[in-house]
């Protein structure tokens, strides 16, 4: 496996693969596909979607384009949560302060993380996990996180309330669900009971070496990891510094494992450190970035070896900070790295 870094675009201000295309905001241009359609009003971001973009501003003004340039809709005072086409969505309307579906209320007031599943949104709201069916309205169930209490973490004094980090998926009717406590938790789709709670993983459960820097007397926590979850087999997966986390969802007994990769970063010549846990997974490999040497690798989740490294990426340095690797997405045989420059670097796999 090798890649080749093909291409750079600089001051990228939005960007999405969609459908195995790379589609970008740069200056007053978008561009996708060969197409660069002129935006003529300055702007905060652009949400992309297949048919169409919402150019927005920081003053909630959203303007919808299509790919030849023409204006479809614009909407003021709207903050748009999920897109279906250009005339359906999920929105929070700023002077009702009411969340919306189309013309239907959903929720009153904002709501902070959410997870779209089917038709069901699920979202976090006054420190509780919360479920409504958006097609019509019904409120279905809610799970008060206040049931764990209050934590701290290690070599902190202050109390904090539980919250949502991320809502990692759905599988076998059941809500995955990591938490700013660094623990784990699964919802039943349908009653919204708690079914599973993970504090980490028991310390006779690792394989390799692990350091014990950040852990309590019994656990070794899930440490700041962005968690993918494969539907096709079941598994959830994780990889923050040199900790790789896996979780077997089709097992009758549920337990969490943890891979130390310490000697394995070491003899690809990687800092743990730099392994920020934003990664992308596709079939069995899982891609990261080192980010202050500036590359990206490629880890087999079957046999837990990083089969590739890639070279420093070649960046422009400034004076007021150093150059940083900030989000990474892979599509097809094309890597994707945005840098803290706001320079996108596109590779692609050598054959």
């Amino acid at each position: 496996m090798k890649y080749q870094h093909v291409e750079n675009f600089p001051n990228i201000n939005s960007w999405k693969i969609i459908d195995g295309n790379c589609y970008y905001a740069s200056g007053n241009l978008v561009k996708v596909i060969g197409k660069e359609v002129s935006i003529p009003l300055p702007y905060w971001g652009v949400d992309f979607n297949p048919s169409f973009f919402n150019v927005f501003t920081n003053r909630s003004v959203n303007t919808f384009f299509n790919y030849q340039g023409k204006v479809i809709n614009t909407f003021e005072e709207r903050n748009f949560y999920y897109y279906f086409s250009d005339s359906s969505f999920i929105y929070y309307d700023r002077v009702s302060k009411r969340l919306m579906y189309n013309d239907l209320e959903l929720v009153r007031g904002k709501i902070l993380s959410s997870y779209i599943f089917d038709e069901l949104l699920f979202f976090e709201k006054e420190n509780k996990i919360q479920t409504i069916n958006f097609l019509s309205g019904q409120f279905l169930w809610e799970f008060s996180l206040s049931v764990f209490g209050k934590f701290k973490y290690k070599y902190s004094e202050e109390e904090k309330d539980y919250e949502v980090e991320q809502f990692i998926g759905i599988y076998n009717n059941i809500l995955w669900v990591y938490l700013n406590a660094r623990e784990l938790i699964g919802i039943d789709v349908e009653t919204g009971k708690l079914k599973y709670r993970f504090l980490g993983i028991e310390k006779k459960n690792p394989v390799g070496i692990v350091e014990n820097y950040l852990d309590n007397e019994d656990y070794y926590i899930f440490y700041g990891a962005d968690f993918k979850l494969d539907t096709e087999k079941g598994v959830i997966f994780g990889l923050k510094a040199d900790r790789f986390f896996e979780i077997d969802l089709n097992k009758e007994s549920i337990i969490p494992y943890l891979f130390g990769l310490q000697n394995k970063m070491e003899k690809a010549g990687l800092n743990k450190n730099d392994i920020s846990g934003d990664t992308f997974l596709q079939d069995n490999l899982l891609y990261f970035c080192s980010i202050n040497d500036l590359r990206f690798g490629v880890l087999d989740i079957n046999i837990k070896e990083i089969i590739y490294v890639s070279e420093p990426i070649a960046v422009v340095e400034r004076d007021d900070c150093f150059t940083q690797l900030k989000d990474l997405k892979v599509s097809e045989n094309k890597v994707y790295i945005l840098d803290s420059n706001h320079t996108l670097h596109i590779f692609e796999r050598e054959e």
